[in-house]
């Protein structure tokens, strides 16, 4: 996992480079929420871009990594992007209605 703070704009981009998986999603799991645990007043990030251009599928737990991300998130007063480039991710997320609660951005497969 890799980020990037723009602190200009606010910004907070989390990039994970392959798939969102139970493989990967849990060994995720700490660094997310280290980032999530500062208290919302001191937070200086007002948007976390989920960045998922790389991935290629994202299972259950994938998924439910995502929505622990988006409660942390909203529990800040912030918003959630996802970045995809697969088709078959972004079809998930529509089939699962996370573009009803997510900003979905397309992007470039890294």
């Amino acid at each position: 996992m890799k980020t990037n703070l723009d602190q200009k704009n606010g910004i907070l981009t989390v990039t994970i480079a392959g798939d969102l998986t139970s493989t990967t999603a849990e060994r995720l799991r700490a660094d997310i929420h280290a980032l999530c645990d500062t208290p919302p007043e001191k937070t200086v990030w007002r948007l976390l871009r989920l960045d998922l251009a790389s991935a290629k599928m994202v299972d259950s737990v994938g998924l439910n990594f995502i929505i622990t991300i988006l409660k942390a998130v909203q529990k800040h007063g912030a918003k959630m992007q996802i970045v995809y480039a697969n088709p078959n991710v972004h079809r998930t997320f529509l089939f699962t209605r996370l573009d009803k609660h997510v900003e979905l951005v397309p992007g470039a497969a890294g």
